[in-house]
């Protein structure tokens, strides 16, 4: 498998700002534990539902942590009411 540009930068063969060589971005994937396959057969759904229901959730995630982090960034200001 080739490496991608990420992968590369983490190495150390490339910074951030290097545009020599171009890779695919990777994509979130999220790999199923045990205990979620044990969830799945329990309500009856199948791995690939399992997987874009784990997706969802981390991107559900994502979106809770940014909107906490600008609540936090903005709340920090004085508020000035004229």
């Amino acid at each position: 498998m080739k490496p991608t540009r990420e992968d590369l930068i983490e190495m150390g063969y490339l910074k951030p700002g290097d545009t020599l060589t171009k890779a695919p971005k990777r994509e979130l994937r999220a790999f199923l534990t045990s205990e979620d396959l044990d969830y799945a057969s329990r309500h009856g759904l199948t791995h690939k539902e399992m997987r874009e229901f784990k997706e969802d959730m981390i991107v559900e995630e994502e979106i809770l942590k940014l909107h906490h982090e600008m609540a936090e960034k903005y709340d920090a200001k004085p508020h000035f009411a004229w």
